[in-house]
């Protein structure tokens, strides 16, 4: 990146960025940097068009892509929970947005902050709250100001621009007084609907033949992923003194991706089509190989033991995820099967509870096929991935034979599945605004 950006940030955050922060015991630190609602394909290194983030086309180049990496829940809250423990919604308690995680099983900050890291978070989507959600659990610093409006319909979203110096700025006042490493999660939400138009960052109009329906939305989109780009950019800028490359690993993933109209849905959260699920990750640090790209299934619930092993920590008992370390040298298991929750929204009445006992639907995947359960129609559906990568054609039977059938190991994986779901907190009127304002209430 060229040094007038270092001079932007200069005069926009009004920051002298010291490398004294990075005078440590040589300990590696952590970046996690997470876009909300971010599907892969609006990346150009996942097939977007040519140069539509440079930044994280960058980013790719010089660490691990995965080409092929699922959410397991389209929720911003369960889906971070998730991230952070190695376990599914349903076990780790939080499958609702405004559902807190239970608060006996580990959480990535929570390991780091034992094992001598400075933890600091930096949020921009109200559901992650921490008495909403809470994710502030081993965070020393846990970011949950919505001083600015992100757009038109209050304070639900918080914009790049304050969350980049918000996180800028603490990381500037860390001093060599300390020797701990350091974690930092920064997450953006600018793809989340509304779409905004960026002056800066709008993408060129698709020809008279391509304005097919929608197309203004996604247009829209395409924007909002643009511009959060350049300001993921401006961070790693911002924060390459203080954050030094030879001692700093950087994630970067989304929570879940957004339907922009496939199978006739916007929005996320309802189903488990792979708009909802796929999204980006990327890996890189001083032992991840560069410019590497794997075709190997990948899953946020991965995230947490391979962050732990890069970092040389053992990861906790009982998590579902393995560590993606080993792909950089073995090749693919084409029958990894990977699970996903399609649910409802916020549950806020006692009879709404009820009504949620059992989520919309559930999937399970392999490289070849996939097979949907959907609970109100008790209706058992399979794609050929191989054929119909979209999922466009539902078949009635299995595409491959599998024993035992591949919808009862999906039945079993749902039926053994340790459920610890807690009620709703106690939510204050403007939570119940906010989140009606995210499409997290029905």
């Amino acid at each position: 990146m060229r040094g007038s950006r270092a001079l932007l940030l200069s005069g926009i955050l009004g920051l002298s960025l010291s490398a004294s922060a990075t005078a440590q015991s040589g300990r590696a630190h952590l970046l996690l940097v997470t876009v909300d609602t971010l599907r892969a394909d609006n990346l150009s290194a996942y097939g977007a068009r040519e140069g539509a983030t440079p930044n994280l086309d960058e980013l790719g180049k010089l660490g691990v892509l995965f080409e092929d990496a699922i959410s397991v829940i389209g929720k911003t809250g369960p889906s971070f929970a998730t991230t952070f423990t190695s376990l599914y919604p349903p076990t780790h308690g939080a499958r609702r947005n405004s559902v807190r995680l239970r608060s006996d099983v580990p959480v990535l900050a929570e390991i780091l902050r034992g094992a001598g890291y400075t933890t600091a978070a930096f949020i921009s989507n109200w559901t992650l709250k921490d008495r909403l959600s809470g994710l502030g659990r081993g965070f020393d610093h846990y970011d949950e100001e919505f001083n600015t409006e992100r757009n038109s319909f209050g304070l639900m979203e918080r914009d790049a621009v304050d969350v980049t110096r918000s996180a800028v700025r603490w990381l500037s006042s860390q001093t060599s007084e300390s020797d701990n490493p350091i974690f930092v999660w920064v997450h953006y939400s600018e793809p989340h609907d509304p779409y905004n138009l960026h002056l800066k960052h709008i993408p060129p109009e698709p020809t008279q033949e391509d304005r097919v329906s929608g197309w203004k939305k996604r247009h829209r989109y395409a924007s909002e992923v643009s511009f959060t780009d350049h300001w993921i950019g401006e961070l790693f800028e911002g924060t390459k003194d203080l954050l030094p490359e030879s001692r700093t690993y950087v994630a970067f993933l989304s929570d879940h991706g957004e339907s922009l109209g496939e199978h006739g849905y916007w929005g996320h959260g309802k189903n488990v089509h792979w708009p909802n699920l796929q999204v980006p990750l990327i890996l890189k640090g001083p032992s991840i190989p560069k410019s590497v790209r794997l075709t190997h299934a990948a899953s946020l619930t991965d995230v947490l033991p391979t962050l732990l092993e890069l970092l040389h920590l053992d990861a906790p008992t009982g998590i579902v995820g393995r560590s993606l370390v080993p792909t950089w040298t073995q090749a693919p298991d084409p029958d990894h099967q990977r699970f996903a929750i399609g649910d409802r929204g916020a549950a806020v009445t006692s009879r709404g509870r009820n009504h949620y006992q059992n989520p919309r639907a559930i999937s399970l995947q392999t490289e070849k096929v996939k097979v949907v359960f959907e609970f109100e129609k008790r209706s058992l559906q399979y794609y050929d991935l191989v054929s119909d990568p979209n999922e466009l054609r539902p078949l009635g039977s299995p595409p491959v034979e599998v024993r035992p059938p591949l919808g009862r190991q999906l039945s079993d994986w749902y039926r053994d599945l340790p459920k610890y779901e807690h009620r709703s907190g106690d939510l204050r009127d403007e939570d119940v605004q906010q989140l009606k304002a995210l499409g997290y209430i029905d």
